[in-house]
């Protein structure tokens, strides 16, 4: 077994779809805690809905790349809690990853290379007692200290023999004058963001119409404040996509539109 050295500062980051109401968040950090107590936590988001595996997967991509290599990050999206899909650690570009394997990966493997990846099948390294109904503290977590204490992965399992598991995505369509995505988030502000990246526009942003349904916005702006207060505006947001706004209103609520909404972008002489 490889030497686990006894402090060691390591960032861990946790996203998931517990929300804050329960304790279910404050339990996985006290089991790493118990193994590495120099561990420094950052919760990228436990505000993910319910079971939502994809919407889980475009807000861990856009998160991930802004920490520093050697970054744990664990992933809890697991409607199968308990059942026998598997549980995995990966190390993909930079970082390090544990998750099930259910698809929470898809976004982030579009782009990133997997270098290793192992099934978590050593129960050597889980919590003496686990629960069918909360692997993420009793499997996961642990894990995630381990790999914070410098164990290697091929330790904490059997390596993968197939891939790892994606989910299709309705990736953006474009036409000779128009270009087809859809919602793939929806922030605290109500923004939309959306799968649709600016190097797919036309040089003249200021010919381009934005549509969701009936709404419209014509012409892309710099920033929120390009428009007056209340009404809409299309920008290219933080994430580096387009995204469609109220000016100190909340857009998903006055359009109606939600994760997996359709968007279509327009310019001159456009028909989808």
């Amino acid at each position: 077994m490889a030497s686990i050295e006894s402090s060691t500062r390591s960032c861990v980051t946790f996203l998931t779809d517990f929300g804050t109401r329960d304790t279910y968040v404050a339990q996985m950090k006290g089991v790493v805690i118990g193994i590495n107590p120099e561990v420094h936590f950052v919760d990228l988001t436990h505000e993910i809905p319910p079971q939502q595996i994809l919407r889980g997967a475009f807000v861990w991509n856009d998160a991930v790349s802004i920490f520093p290599s050697g970054t744990i990050h664990v992933g809890v999206v697991d409607p199968g809690d308990g059942s026998n899909r598997r549980l995995i650690a990966a190390e993909i570009g930079e970082h390090k990853f544990v998750c099930p394997d259910n698809g929470l990966l898809t976004v982030i493997l579009q782009h990133t290379k997997v270098h290793r990846a192992v099934s978590l099948d050593n129960p050597q390294w889980w919590r003496k007692s686990v629960s069918n109904t909360f692997h993420g503290r009793d499997i996961l977590s642990p894990i995630a200290a381990m790999l914070s204490l410098g164990v290697d992965l091929a330790e904490l399992g059997s390596p993968l023999k197939i891939p790892l598991v994606a989910i299709p995505l309705a990736n953006t369509r474009r036409g000779q004058s128009s270009i087809m995505g859809q919602v793939v988030d929806v922030d605290r502000f109500g923004n939309l963001i959306t799968d649709i990246e600016p190097a797919q526009f036309p040089a003249d942003g200021q010919s381009l119409r934005f549509e969701v349904g009936a709404f419209r916005v014509n012409g892309l702006s710099n920033c929120y404040s390009d428009v007056e207060v209340g009404e809409a505006v299309a920008l290219i947001g933080s994430s580096g996509r387009l995204e469609i706004s109220i000016r100190n209103g909340n857009a998903a609520e006055e359009i109606q539109a939600e994760f997996g909404r359709r968007v279509v972008v327009r310019w001159e002489g456009g028909g989808m």
